[in-house]
């Protein structure tokens, strides 16, 4: 995913704050419009008080819907906010461990030239042994 498309822990926070929200006002309004859902009459008229109950009880399953939505949202955002912040202090250890790795591959490239130098000069050393006439001892 692009850098700039991913939202930072504060965007995460924020929109968690607002979901929270829209669920507290869902249920403020599910809660006025119970009465009548519950077949209160608000109107003294039987047609219109017939309608605002069937109204009402939508409106009522509208603001549960929408509060659920709301909270299932929020959620979510805190979800992805601590899987934003797992996944930075996860990238964070890799790149530690690829520097780390890197360091060690210099060390061992160093040390396979020291062993190269080190077999050179013994077969030098060798060589120059070769050279050498041992004295004629007569006994």
């Amino acid at each position: 995913m692009a850098e700039q498309n991913r939202p930072d822990q504060r965007e995460l926070r924020e929109m968690a704050e607002d979901d929270r929200r829209i669920a507290a006002d869902a249920a403020h309004d599910a809660e006025v419009e119970r009465p009548a859902a519950a077949g209160a009459a608000d109107h003294p008229h039987p047609d219109i008080a017939a309608a605002d109950h069937i109204r009402a009880r939508d409106d009522v399953r509208t603001f549960n819907r929408q509060q659920d939505l709301a909270a299932r949202s929020a959620d979510a955002a805190e979800v992805l906010s601590a899987t934003a912040a797992q996944l930075e202090e996860n990238r964070e250890r890799i790149e530690r461990i690829r520097q780390e790795a890197s360091a060690r591959t210099g060390e061992v490239r160093g040390l396979a030239g020291d062993a190269a130098d080190l077999r050179e000069q013994t077969r030098r050393a060798a060589e120059q042994v070769r050279e050498v006439e041992p004295p004629d001892v007569d006994r």
